[in-house]
């Protein structure tokens, strides 16, 4: 006997895939940049693919819910293949260094790859089984909602969709405080740890490629003049946006260079972001890596004095207020003098 409990399944599928692919419509750019940060093949990097992936899942979850049985089950089938594949996909980035940033959901939840992110889609392959399952013994979500209900059967299920819920839209754990900016000494002179607001690092040894082929480490990148570096890894939407903040933040805070640092190529980013300029490609993700960096968009402070000034931190908002902060200290410094 089929458990009536197993029609949660399906609709959970759906909720999901409807989250999911709303998600991606809202934010197309991201899912194309998805495609070059988890290395799929390059015929997916067209508009089409942007569009045609979030509708059909889309499409997916109203047949998920269809009373036929043959569509239940042809999209019990195809529904299985998509978390597999997606399944492979994060298993996969999982031995990429750094991880990247997967998108599954457009910008819903925390978009880290991570052991939670695998733990996610293996909960929607096990929600995949239990639809096929109740698809095979020939049911369909209209079929068994009516029936009668096996509370053991219920309460797993309900409390599997809870926790891929949690899953879903759950943020990175990890906290984001933006350090305090650490005015510029002379390089020969080693921070005093009693007046740093954190413990300063030397800046890391990593080379950086400008736009006309000139290579910098960022310890000479940083040698004149402090260096607040905007980061990223991707070309979604926050990443845009981030660029185009670049100057507004320069001329916020005019006693530090802004830059871009980007693992992306030059010409792939200047096709996405034809408007960021200063940019300094980071190749193999080197100095992201050297610097800490986890998420995109981030931003990070290197002192003139060859020590790291503050950050790293992640996301538009902690970056605002970083950029503020820093400001704030400048101001504060300037009035003193």
């Amino acid at each position: 006997m089929t458990p009536d409990a197993l029609v949660l399944a399906p609709i959970g599928l759906a909720a999901v895939l409807v989250l999911s692919g709303i998600a991606k419509l809202r934010d197309r750019e991201s899912t194309l940049s998805v495609v070059t940060e988890l290395r799929l093949p390059g015929f997916l990097r067209h508009g089409y693919f942007a569009w045609s992936l979030p509708v059909g899942e889309i499409l997916l979850a109203v047949l998920l819910l269809s009373p036929w049985r043959g569509a239940f089950a042809v999209a019990a089938v195809l529904s299985s293949a998509l978390f597999l594949g997606y399944w492979v996909v994060i298993a996969r980035a999982m031995t990429f260094d750094p991880r990247p940033n997967c998108g599954c959901f457009g910008r819903i939840g925390d978009q880290s790859v991570s052991g939670k992110t695998l733990l996610r889609n293996s909960l929607l392959l096990v929600l995949s089984a239990f639809t096929l399952w109740l698809a095979f013994s020939g049911g369909t979500v209209f079929s068994v909602i009516t029936h009668g209900s096996e509370a053991p059967w219920w309460i797993a299920l309900t409390a599997l969709l809870l926790a891929l819920t949690a899953l879903i839209v759950s943020r990175s754990g990890q906290e984001q405080t933006a350090a305090a900016f650490v005015p510029q000494r002379p390089a020969s002179e080693e921070p005093d740890s009693e007046d740093a607001d954190y413990a300063r690092d030397p800046i890391p040894t990593a080379l950086l490629l400008s736009e006309d082929g000139g290579v910098q480490t960022l310890r000479e990148l940083a040698a004149a003049r402090p260096q607040l570096l905007v980061a990223f890894n991707c070309v979604c939407k926050p990443s845009h946006v981030a660029a185009g903040k670049v100057a507004e933040w320069g001329e916020r805070i005019p006693e530090v260079d802004v830059r871009i640092l980007s693992t992306v190529p030059h010409k792939p980013l200047r096709r996405s972001i034809p408007t960021a300029e200063g940019v300094l490609y980071d190749h193999e993700s080197l100095a992201w890596k050297a610097l800490g960096l986890t998420s995109s968009p981030s931003a990070v402070l290197l002192g003139a004095d060859g020590y790291l000034a503050g950050g790293p931190v992640e996301g538009l908002e902690e970056m605002e207020s970083f950029v503020e902060e820093i400001a704030d200290v400048l101001r504060e410094a300037a009035e003193q003098r």
